[in-house]
């Protein structure tokens, strides 16, 4: 399959063997990817045997501690003055929190005195940091001092054995403890081997395991271990003991770890090691992309040959010759790089030079040696600038092994965190990537990503390396245009700065390589900011400055910020801001990475005033960032209209002590407001609630309600009566995929993949569908839910609601070119939901349905339901026989009361048993009878608080003004919104 630019996002899935490095499929004729090891693992993910891929970090929640957090929490919180924290939903332990600092004399310069803080508050506050572990358990692997930050990390064990990916770290800044990070877990159920496996036994079966999916040149190399392997990325935490095998396979081209089952030798989970990489002698290569213009550089650093004797040429290109014209062969290796051509010999050139001549090495119609050339320059370049950043950098003195023309492939580059491999290119489709400069920046930036992190502190993220690395290819040659040329034309393969767009936290989250473009963006945008308060040269150093120590303790995007912010920090207390946070804050906040959480935003619905008037307090506080960003709120706006209307009032919100109020006035009965409200920032930005721009009004009932049918999602016995297919759950969300942290009442919600990554599965349909419910005795019969829903674009991905098979709501389109449509629906809270269903029931009976079908490509969170309930209306009048119409509740009505015409005195046809209901639903609630005697109390199903009945309601069993949707809406504004 050829991949052209149009719609190139789309096909970057992981049924593509070369979608590693740079995001583009690989053509026909290439080696399928097998079942067991895909390559979609390039960036650091775990894929099981089952073919199941599984992502080694999380997302995280802003300041939102787990309802079980440990006790010592506000102790440590006020230890450490903290200001800001993220926490990771699935082990509830905080990968960041930050703040003023404790004082820790002489930890800057005392490497002890820092470990001995840093123990001491380990011990401390274990059940926050890493609750289910030992103190014994976290063993000491770094204390290293860089621009003024000492980074303390720990590796964590378990009876001995390492625990993989598990750490734990303590940040020193001007001799204060200013930030600990944790990514530890709490090690359970695992069985341990008294006798391991013998090494021999995990190559073979490692080997066998990638043999047996079609690759070819398979061999084993070192074995490590044992070690503990957890998985507790989706539905159940499971922990293995392992040992680890390092592998490699020609063909496809495949670097990887295979984890062996320590005592029974099988596969248990692979790991690609590979991230989507001049005498007076020089090198005629590209400045930007063969297309584009050329200059010379000089071949610094090679390994050339005068006469028999092995000579090196200098910085400038230069070596020594005789006063006769020489014969000189040079080579592209060297002591910082070497590069090899996977298609053939390496390249070689011989000169015959006398003094002061020059030897410009060329090659621009053989994409073979341009290839190498470019390779070899570029990757001088690279490394030289990373240098100037990081000079304490060991690796940058090291000789890089760059690989050219592999021709197992074709549109790619790789890094396996140390050496860069690069693919030929594809005839009308892309450039071989050797051949572009941007391309080696890149694939350098995978690896000097891997070997700057701190152990114990910071962690691989493959969406997080992507973006960096493009920021280090942009930051090389001062343009956010990355790879242009790749495509055989002047357009970049990523633009990090595009005009009127800002790549943005959530919404461009999805693929690696364009999930990447949201913190390269970020940092670009703070390089330009930089620029203009520091000047080009000290401006440039400072972001870059940024990049390099953020990347080396950051293990996600958004973990980025406050490692930004300790870098950027020059008193060790980042409670009281730092030089440049004016200028972070603001690159972050437009990149969707400081956000309503931050601001402390939300929407809250009180109790209604006397007068039936409903209040709408807009909760918002921007004074912790005014300073920096500059922005004060002006004002704020309520917008209502009655569903169905295009008559909109807006209403001033007046100014109140934490936010604005406004009111929506009263309204008739059985009337659906919708409403937004809109925050007025003075930078011009208007901050708009909800955030959702496919679905941009919270809606409000008014009028007196009956609950039919009511349920949380609470008890399991009801919950049995629902049919749930493919990804549908029950139980409580993680935070994961855009997916709540918390359910909207109780602990529970019906969900779309509720484990800990939260991403509906591609080419899936799901469906969610309810028990029959038998709504007879009511005029009008209305649902009412609490939904979190995140689902892309319907061009892409559906969710629907069906009422008897009939289709009542279905998600939002752009509907234009299919390129176009990123009306992605993303819920940043839980919204109430109304839907009047009575025209869909069938014979007084209804069937709910909640489905999502899924494409290829791009997965969100899904379905998220809470607080879900039929209520009844109103009861029609009695039915009166005899009156010639026939009634809700008669089989038949002839005009009198004569029995003995086929129609008897009580309107029953003749010789048929009574149809009158009695009550009982089967959907295993007790519902109405269709008169006033029905009460709340009376529902045989979850406890009504949580599904948002209100317990105060009159006895006849109606809701006061706004029944049970508006009551439960009241509750929803007393919880954190979520943004």
């Amino acid at each position: 399959m050829s991949v052209g630019p149009v719609a190139l996002s789309r096909l970057l899935s992981a049924a593509f063997v070369a979608a590693l490095g740079l995001g583009l499929a690989a053509p026909a004729d290439a080696a399928p990817a097998p079942e067991g090891l895909r390559p979609a693992l390039s960036h650091g993910g775990l894929e099981l045997v089952d073919g199941e891929v599984r992502s080694l970090h999380r997302a995280p929640a802003w300041d939102r501690p787990p309802l079980a957090v440990g006790a010592s929490w506000p102790a440590l919180r006020q230890r450490l003055g903290v200001s800001g924290s993220l926490w990771d939903p699935a082990t509830g332990v905080p990968l960041r929190i930050w703040g003023a600092g404790a004082p820790a004399p002489g930890s800057i310069a005392a490497p002890e005195k820092a470990r001995r803080s840093a123990a001491s508050l380990l011990r401390d506050h274990l059940d926050v940091l890493a609750p289910g572990a030992a103190f014994a358990d976290f063993v000491v692997v770094s204390d290293e001092l860089s621009r003024g930050i000492r980074s303390v990390g720990y590796a964590q064990r378990y009876r001995g054995r390492p625990v993989i990916g598990a750490q734990l770290s303590f940040r020193f800044k001007g001799d204060r403890l200013v930030m600990i990070a944790s990514e530890a877990v709490a090690v359970a159920d695992v069985e341990l081997s008294d006798a391991p496996i013998a090494d021999d036994r995990a190559r073979a079966a490692a080997r066998g395991w990638l043999v047996d999916g079609g690759y070819a040149g398979v061999a084993a190399g070192a074995v490590e271990g044992p070690m503990i392997l957890p998985l507790i990325d989706r539905r159940a935490r499971r922990f293995v003991e392992v040992v680890r095998v390092e592998v490699e396979a020609a063909a496809p081209f495949a670097k990887a770890w295979i984890y062996v089952d320590a005592a029974s030798g099988a596969p248990v989970a692979a790991q690609t090691r590979l991230h989507a990489g001049v005498v007076t002698l020089e090198a005629d290569v590209p400045i930007r992309y063969p297309l584009s213009d050329r200059h010379v550089l000089p071949l610094r650093g090679i390994n050339v040959t005068v006469d028999g004797q092995s000579l090196v040429t200098d910085d400038s290109g230069q070596l020594m010759t005789p006063d006769v014209p020489t014969e000189i062969t040079a080579t592209l290796e060297g002591a910082l790089v070497k590069v090899v051509n996977s298609a053939g010999d390496d390249a070689s050139e011989v000169f015959l030079l006398g003094p002061g001549e020059v030897g410009t090495w060329s090659a621009p119609d053989d994409a073979h040696v341009d290839s190498q050339l470019t390779n070899y320059t570029a990757a001088l370049q690279v490394k030289e600038r990373v240098l100037s950043i990081a000079p304490e950098l060991e690796w940058l003195s090291s000789q890089l092994q760059v690989t050219a023309n592999i021709l197992n492939g074709a549109c790619n580059a790789y890094s396996d965190g140390d050496s860069i491999f690069f693919l030929r290119g594809e005839d009308g489709v892309c450039e071989f990537t050797s051949r572009i400069p941007d391309v080696t920046y890149h694939e350098v930036g995978h690896s000097v990503h891997a070997q700057a992190l701190i152990p114990g502190v910071g962690a691989f993220d493959g969406a997080l390396s992507e973006g960096i690395s493009d920021y280090l290819a942009a930051t090389i040659t001062g343009d956010p245009k990355m790879g242009m040329g790749f495509f055989l034309s002047d357009e970049p393969m990523r633009d990090l700065d595009p005009e009127d767009y800002e790549w943005h936290w959530p919404e461009d989250r999805g693929e690696i390589h364009d999930e990447g473009r949201i913190i390269g963006g970020t940092l670009w945008d703070l390089r330009k900011a930089l620029v203009a308060k520091l000047g080009e040269a000290d401006g440039v150093a400072h972001a870059d400055l940024i990049w390099y120590e953020s990347i080396r303790r950051a293990t996600n995007i958004p973990t980025m910020y406050p490692e930004a912010l300790l870098v950027d920090d020059d008193d060790g207390d980042l409670s009281n801001g730092t030089p440049n946070q004016c200028e972070i804050d603001t690159a972050f906040y437009i990149h969707g990475l400081v956000g309503a959480d931050a601001f402390g935003a939300k929407v809250e619905v009180l109790a209604p005033e006397g007068d039936g008037s409903v209040p709408v307090h807009l909760a918002i506080d921007v004074a912790a960032k005014e300073e920096c960003l500059g922005i004060t709120v002006s004002g704020a706006t309520l917008d209502w209209r009655v569903r169905g209307s295009d008559e909109v009032t807006s209403v001033a919100m007046e100014g109140v002590e934490g936010g604005f109020d406004g009111l929506i006035p009263a309204q008739g009965a059985d009337v659906v407001v919708e409403y937004q409200v809109r925050a007025e920032i003075s930078d011009g930005v208007t901050m708009a609630f909800p955030t959702n721009a496919a679905d941009p009004w919270y809606e409000a009932y008014f009028g007196e309600v009956t609950p039919i049918y009511c349920t949380g999602f609470e008890d399991a016995a009801d919950n049995a009566t629902w049919t749930a297919s493919n990804e549908w759950a029950f139980g409580a969300p993680m935070g994961g995929g855009g997916d709540p942290a918390a359910a909207f009442n109780g602990a529970a919600v019906a969900g779309v993949d509720l484990s800990e990554d939260g991403l509906y599965d591609e080419k899936r349909v799901s469906r969610l569908r309810s028990p029959v419910i038998n709504v007879t005795g009511y005029a009008k019969v209305r649902l009412q839910f609490w939904r979190w829903l995140t689902v892309e674009d319907r061009e892409f991905d559906s969710a629907w609601i069906e009422i008897n098979g009939a289709t009542a709501w279905r998600n939002a389109t752009r509907g234009l070119m299919p390129a176009q449509n990123n009306l992605h629906h993303l819920d940043e809270e839980w919204v109430f939901r109304d839907i009047d269903i009575t025209p869909a029931i069938q014979d007084g009976e209804v069937e709910l349905s909640f489905v999502l079908s899924s494409d290829s490509a791009l997965s969100f969170g899904g379905w998220n339901l809470d607080a879900l309930c039929l209520v009844g209306v109103e009861a029609p009048p009695a039915p009166i026989c005899g009156d010639g119409n026939l009634d809700l509740g008669e089989q038949c009505d002839d005009g009198n009361t004569v029995a003995g015409d086929g129609c008897d005195a009580e309107c029953v046809i003749e010789g048929e048993t009574t149809g009158v209901t009695s009550g009982t639903e089967s959907g295993g609630s007790t519902g109405t009878t269709g008169d006033d005697s029905a009460t709340t109390g009376a529902m045989n199903g979850p406890d009504p608080e949580g599904c948002a009945c209100a317990a105060s309601e009159p006895a006849d069993g109606r809701g006061a003004l706004l029944g049970l949707a508006l009551l439960g809406l009241a509750g929803a504004g007393r919880r954190r919104r979520r943004r």
